[in-house]
């Protein structure tokens, strides 16, 4: 029963022992009031759980319902016999599950048509199990005779088990799939696989379970007396001192009492059980569950060594990860590149055992990381050595305090009081995080808590340190800092691992590591390959800033720094066409003539603390494409909450149309305006993209014509067409957001807000993005985003707003904001590169290397 064993070592499995008891207890104590036999059973539809969850999570079902039968025998039926209970409760669980197991292999069932026989079968000898033990146990108690709780408990078992058990699992089973919840996905086959003597163990606890049983049902003898009647055999019937005729059962030796086979048949069920699983614990080659009890030896040694990895998630048929191979020196820096999807992020978390020991698949290959097998070793033992920033950062976080999230991990370590102290404010410091003193964690901003999260982990200073995205949701000057900080960790000799979509990361003689669908496409100098357009664009990648303004006006080498720019274009004699570029600016100045879209007047609002904003007061006209920038913390998306209506102004109005948003209801808001969140998982839950979008206009009250007619539009204008019966979840993070927006484009909104519509997007999938909304800015739409990055504003805005520290820094169109400095220092953001060498050479901003190409000429 190793199975039985090591799930304990995954905390999903000790989990779902939890949510197995909980579930099983809930539904078995109302039922109480109705007994079968007072005092030992009642009705139980309830019962249809241990078989259910049982097939889906294995042996921490048979825990779980184990424990919940316990606990809901402490409101009614509580004594020795709970003992026997305990082990039958088990057993119902359990078993199915082997006997799936053995004889259909490693995954669960699904619950089809072609299942059912089967499924019939194995729910019947758990019912079996679980009724001869309990059985059994009863009558040496002297409670109550065997032959009537084997027979109930049986009966019961087996109607709900099957009768409500196998519908639940039809229910049941995409969901937990969906979650990898299932015992395939979260255990090592090795710990679940049969043996040799599986057959012969399974066969022993199946005959076991039928003799048991119909030895209880058969006790008048029936089966023989039905026999003889059809002359299919023979019987001497036995007279007892009465001179009548004894029953003769056909299940049960004669010479043996009824008690005593059902103690024989217990014996072989727990025997039989516990022999259809391998035993023994697995020390080597772990997955998800087993590690070697071996500590690492050397932690200063950060080379990190991938050698022919591949890996697979679950029942994925692609791979994750395909044949990966690199070797990064001890204090090196590796940027970490590629599209979404192509497995940057699976890659990190096998540098720190993440995979394979807390998420299950298929993992060949080596992992060595300070010299360290990440197979022979644990999670908590291989954080020694690798410290590991996840993309999705706020799940990494979980104290109620901002220093006590810093300090967590040195706490853990038994790192000395005075130098914890010292750590947590060189990090505080260092991240730009002193004034969150006292803060709790869920009240900061996207970029405050993806800075604590680098803090948590730098300040355990290991010697590798690996960053997934580590900047998505920083503002400029916050990204600055973070890379400045990550550079200070490399000269000081730690070894560096940095996911990054950010060019202009890094040195030009890095190494650089690209994968394009689980391979490596590329392996080399950073400069080699990001300052090359054509190169950079054919794998995804943006290509460096300067590298495109050199392609743009013909300049044959690719400057160094932007000051290099200057000087190169300055002894090329370049030339501004002014008289073109003056014309744009003029027409770009030209107030929109729509009316007013969104007017937001002396808004302040509140989370408790110091005002998150203070008296802003601005309009948006219809048909506007506006951008809103600042730090993080300054505002924006509580800004953009409160032209939903999802926060209520403590002072001043904002208005949707000429209409308070206070006065609107939901319906009224959802017609007029539509948000998009950072993350379209916050508010992406349907089963399938057509169920997803028809939502919105299902509950405005179209007809079924007018939700087929809008569902179809806007998955056209989107571009999910042949996505409709696909599971969003299922789909790239891209084809996510395209799915949320095309669920508020549905409700037909005039306005859209979309607060950071490019992250956790690849370079051409950002483009996709961003061109889609000024698709629909030409359409008449208004469309509001907030951003960090500056230079897809320039690119695709019309208006920039700057906000810092909850106020309005500056307001205009984008080429006048762009050109003063005063303000974007101000609000925190740093001159891009072509505004930079523009103003160096012209005076004037040039807003994309398009615009170098398209009015500067060398002479």
């Amino acid at each position: 029963m190793r199975d039985v064993l090591v799930m304990w070592r995954s905390s999903k499995m000790v989990v779902l022992v939890a949510l197995s008891a909980a579930i099983y207890a809930a539904i078995l104590i109302p039922f109480k009031i109705i007994p079968i036999v007072p005092g030992f059973t009642e009705l139980r539809p309830g019962n249809a759980i241990p078989v259910v969850c049982g097939l889906l999570f294995g042996p921490a079902a048979a825990w779980g319902c184990a424990i919940g039968n316990l606990m809901a025998d402490f409101f009614g039926t509580v004594g020795p016999g709970s003992f026997f209970g305990l082990i039958g409760n088990f057993l119902f669980a359990y078993v199915p599950y082997r006997l799936w197991v053995m004889f259909k292999g490693f995954n669960p069932p699904r619950g089809t048509w072609r299942e059912v026989p089967l499924l019939v079968l194995v729910i019947f000898l758990g019912s079996a199990a679980c009724a001869v033990v309990i059985g059994t146990g009863l009558d040496l108690l002297g409670l109550v005779p065997y032959v009537v709780l084997t027979s109930i408990i049986t009966i019961n078992n087996s109607i709900a088990g099957i009768v409500l058990g196998i519908p639940l699992l039809i229910l049941m089973y995409p969901r937990a799939h969906k979650w990898n919840l299932t015992y395939s996905q979260i255990m090592h086959e090795d710990d679940i696989k049969t043996t040799p003597i599986t057959p012969i163990a399974g066969l022993v606890l199946m005959a076991a379970c039928i003799v048991g049983v119909f030895a209880a049902l058969d006790k008048t003898g029936a089966l023989a007396s039905w026999g003889s009647k059809l002359g299919m055999l023979t019987l001497e019937p036995t007279l007892d001192a009465d001179g009548k005729p004894i029953p003769v059962s056909l299940l049960m030796p004669a010479e043996m009492s009824l008690r005593e086979l059902g103690m024989w048949c217990s014996l072989l069920i727990v025997l039989g059980s516990s022999l259809m699983a391998r035993i023994g614990s697995r020390r080597s080659q772990a997955t998800t569950a087993g590690v070697s009890d071996e500590k690492p030896t050397d932690v200063s040694d950060g080379v990190i060594a991938v050698s022919d990895l591949h890996f697979a998630y679950g029942d994925s048929i692609t791979p994750a990860l395909h044949e990966v191979s690199f070797r990064q020196k001890s204090g090196q820096m590796r940027l970490l590149m590629g599209r979404t999807g192509a497995g940057k992020s699976t890659l990190c978390l096998c540098m720190n055992g993440v995979i394979p020991h807390m998420q299950s698949g298929d993992f060949v290959g080596t992992v060595h990381i300070g010299g360290q097998d990440t197979r022979s070793q644990s999670v908590d033992d291989l954080s020694q050595v690798a410290g590991l920033v996840f993309q999705d950062f706020e799940t990494q976080l979980f104290c109620s305090d901002v220093e006590l999230e810093i300090a967590f991990g040195l706490e853990n370590r038994g790192v000395p009081r005075e130098a914890m102290r010292e750590r947590v404010n060189h990090w505080l410091d260092t991240l730009g995080l002193g004034h969150l003193l006292g803060r709790d964690p869920i009240t900061l901003s996207g970029g405050e808590k993806q800075r604590l999260a680098l803090a948590a982990v730098m300040a355990a200073e290991p010697p590798i340190v690996v960053l997934d995205e580590p900047t998505t949701d920083l503002d400029p000057l916050g990204r600055a800092q973070v890379i400045d900080a990550v550079e200070s960790l490399a000269t000081q000799g730690r070894t560096i691992l940095l996911a990054t979509d950010d060019p202009t990361h890094g040195t030009g003689t890095d190494p650089l590591l690209v994968l394009s669908e689980g391979a490596v496409a590329y392996d080399g100098a950073c400069g080699h390959l990001l300052r090359d357009v054509a190169r950079a664009r054919a794998v995804g990648l943006r290509p460096h800033p300067l590298a495109e303004i050199a392609q743009a006006v013909g300049l044959p080498d690719v400057p160094e720094t932007a000051a290099e720019a200057v000087r190169t274009l300055r002894d090329c004699a370049a030339v501004l066409d002014e008289p073109a570029l003056t014309r744009r600016r003029d027409s770009e100045r030209e107030p929109f003539a729509g009316g007013e879209a969104v007017a937001v007047d002396l808004v302040s609002h509140s989370y408790g603390g110091p005002a998150s904003l203070q008296k802003v007061s601005l309009q948006v006209r219809q048909g506007e494409f506006v951008a809103i920038l600042g730090p993080n913390g300054s505002g924006k998306t509580t800004l953009c909450k409160l032209m939903m209506g999802l926060l209520t102004p403590h002072q001043g109005t904002v208005k949707v149309n000429g209409r308070d948003v206070a006065a609107m209801s939901v319906t009224d808001l959802a017609s007029q305006i539509g948000y998009l969140y950072q993350n379209p998982d916050n508010q992406i839950f349907a089963d399938t993209v057509f169920d997803e979008v028809a939502f919105g206009p299902r509950n405005l009250g179209r007809s079924r014509e007018e939700v087929t007619r809008l569902v179809a539009d806007a998955i056209a204008v989107t571009e999910l067409v042949g996505l409709e019966t696909a599971d969003p979840f299922a789909l790239t993070r891209g084809q996510r957001q395209r799915v949320a927006l095309a669920a508020i484009l549905a409700c037909e909104p005039g306005i859209i807000v979309f607060d950071e519509p490019t992250t956790g997007l690849d370079v051409p999938q950002q483009e996709a993005m961003m061109e889609l909304l000024r698709q629909l800015q030409t359409q008449g739409h208004t469309i509001i985003v907030v951003t960090h990055h500056t230079e897809m504003a320039m690119r695709y805005a019309s208006r920039l707003i700057l906000l810092r520290e909850g106020q309005v820094v500056v307001d205009g169109a984008v080429r006048d904001v762009v050109a003063d400095e005063r303000a974007l220092q101000a609000a925190c953001q740093r001159i891009p590169a072509v505004v930079e060498i523009s103003m160096a050479l012209f005076g004037v901003p040039l807003l994309s290397p398009e615009e170098f190409g398209e009015y500067v000429r060398l002479s």
